[in-house]
Order: C-alpha cells, then sequence, then structure tokens
C-alpha cells in the first residue's frame, strides 16, 4: 500500500519511522513546507520529497495519507486529501473549529474514503486492557474518573490551547471507557506562564451515572500521565507511560454481610486485594496505524464522530 506523510515535525516524523519499518507500507513521499527539514527526512528514510503537498499528491499514486501538519492547517489540508479521493490519518485534534470537524466527516463519507483522527491513546495496550475490565464489570459500576496528563511546555506547540492540544487525549479516551458523553460541563483554563493562551485546564464532566476530574498543564516540571477509576466493587490506577495498571478488588460485596459490627467490617475492606495487571507493551501509534492501514486495505467503516465530540468539549467556554 502506497502511503506518504505530510508535514514532518516531531510527530509527522514519527508517522514517517513507523510506516518505513512496516511490511505492509511502501512509503512513496513525504512533503513539509520546510525545506530544510523534509529534504533531511526525506533523505534519512530513502524517499521523495515535495515542498507543496498538493504536487505531491498530483504527481505520485497514494493509497492513504498521514496529515500531520499544525493544527491549524488540518481542515485545509485534509479537506484536499479528501476531496481527492485519499485515505486520511489526520492527527488529533480532528480541527480547530467544531463546525469544520463535522464538514470533513461529511466529506469522507461522501467521497467514500477513510477519515481516522488520531486519538492515539485509544491504541494504548493499557487503555485497551482496562475497556475489557470495564465492560466485564470487574469495578462494577463506575462512579467516578481522575486523570492527569502534565508536565513542561512543549516548544513545537504553537498554535493551540491546552484543553485542544493536551486534554482532548483524556476527554475522549473517558467518552470511550464510559460510551458515553458528559451531560455537564465546568472547566477552570489559566493563563501562568503564557500570554496568549491557556497554559493549564481542569475540567470537571458530569454523566449520567458517573462523574470525571481531568487535569492538564504545562506548568508542572514533571512528566506524569495516569489515570485513576473508581467503581462499586473495585478500583485501578493505570500509567499511560508504562502501561501498568494496578486493580484494587474491594472487599465490599464479599464481607458487608459477615461482620456483626461496623468496626470489623472496616478492618477488613481497608485490605482489598492488589495485583499488577501486565500487558504487553507495544506503541500506540504504530498500532493505530496498523488499525488504519487495515480498514483500508479491507474496507472496514471507521467512524470519527468521537473526534468531534472531544473537541466540542475541550473548547468549552473558549
Amino acid at each position: 500500500m502506497n502511503v506518504a506523510v505530510i508535514g514532518v515535525g516531531q510527530m509527522g516524523k514519527t508517522h514517517v519511522r513507523t510506516y518505513a519499518s512496516m511490511k505492509g507500507a511502501s512509503l512513496v513521499a513525504v512533503a513539509d513546507i520546510n525545506a530544510q527539514l523534509g529534504e533531511s527526512v526525506a533523505k534519512e528514510f530513502k524517499t521523495k520529497f515535495y515542498q507543496d503537498y498538493r504536487e505531491m499528491l498530483k504527481a505520485e499514486k497514494i493509497d492513504a495519507v498521514s496529515v500531520c501538519v499544525p493544527t491549524a492547517f488540518h481542515y485545509e489540508v485534509a479537506k484536499y486529501t479528501l476531496n481527492h479521493k485519499i485515505n486520511t490519518l489526520l492527527e488529533k485534534p480532528i480541527t480547530m473549529k467544531v463546525k469544520e470537524g463535522n464538514a470533513l466527516l461529511t466529506l469522507a463519507k461522501k467521497n467514500k474514503v477513510k477519515l481516522l483522527v488520531g486519538h492515539i491513546e485509544r491504541f494504548n495496550p493499557a487503555v485497551i486492557k482496562v475497556k475489557e475490565m470495564i465492560e466485564r464489570k470487574e469495578l462494577g459500576d463506575i462512579i467516578a474518573i481522575m486523570s492527569r496528563r502534565v508536565g513542561g511546555f512543549p516548544p513545537q506547540i504553537d498554535d493551540a490551547n491546552i484543553a485542544v492540544d493536551l486534554s482532548i487525549h483524556d476527554i475522549d479516551i473517558v467518552n470511550y471507557l464510559l460510551n458515553d458523553k458528559p451531560i455537564k460541563i465546568f472547566v477552570n483554563k489559566q493563563k501562568n506562564h503564557i500570554s496568549k493562551r491557556e497554559d493549564s485546564v481542569e475540567f470537571f464532566l458530569k454523566y449520567k451515572k458517573a462523574s470525571a476530574f481531568l487535569q492538564a498543564n504545562w506548568v508542572t516540571p514533571v512528566k506524569i500521565r495516569k489515570l485513576n477509576i473508581t467503581g462499586k466493587e473495585g478500583y485501578l490506577e493505570m500509567d499511560y507511560i508504562s502501561q501498568e495498571i494496578i486493580y484494587y478488588k474491594s472487599n465490599y460485596l464479599k464481607f458487608k454481610k459477615r461482620y456483626k459490627t461496623f468496626s470489623d467490617y472496616v478492618l477488613e475492606f481497608s485490605k482489598p486485594k492488589r495485583t499488577i495487571i501486565s500487558v504487553e507493551k507495544k506503541e500506540p501509534l504504530k498500532e493505530e496505524i496498523i488499525y488504519f492501514l487495515d480498514c483500508v486495505k479491507n474496507n472496514i467503516n471507521i467512524n470519527s464522530r468521537f473526534a468531534v465530540d472531544a473537541l466540542e468539549i475541550a473548547l468549552t467556554n473558549n
């Protein structure tokens, strides 16, 4: 399958590296407005370079493309690729505006091509395992989720605020895990070290049967990517980076009728069974690209509505 990458900055180069290492893909070209950067990446991965992505798409036979340009150009570039009937993997967020995101979904359907928005954490093995645990009711009914996605300021990001660029990951993952959208949204966005846009945010999302607190910032000097989930029958802590899950099975159902006194019950309740759940570590981006190309090859439907839903929440109070 012939593939190409538009935009070869930090994330785009990772797409290039991934495609170049895959047996089922032939990296035919890359495009970037920065000729020096684009030529360097093309030379490193032994492929062609174009400064204008439109020229690349006209000159080369391309089955699928990754669009990794800055967010402000997502709509313009993806609109072009979809109108030229090229299957498109578009980095998150889908666009800067909800209206533009909806327009891209419509274009993909109209032109009968695949559009996958790269919410990469959906392909994290730890997230997939947690989703399975929730669906098997291992935690019982979920009542609360808390996430922290914090760290230093990324110099390559210059056109999106913290909610749209970073917190949107966890907004989407909570929607995904609960298979729902929030009915109430409360948000606090602040400008701390950057005057032009927010660099810290806290979301409180109220769902029908659960709630979620999401914290994201470019202020904390330590990189943290963690998710905690409380259910009526269990609790877990998940690390996005290490892909480790620590699971605590509640004693409530087992012991609630056994003890005559409340103090005896509390003593036993404070000793839950602790289990470290291991998953086979995989690179989420590679798993995402494998999924995308499989959908293209086998004509499997992709519905990226979730990306617009997450964007709409991220833009609350903007």
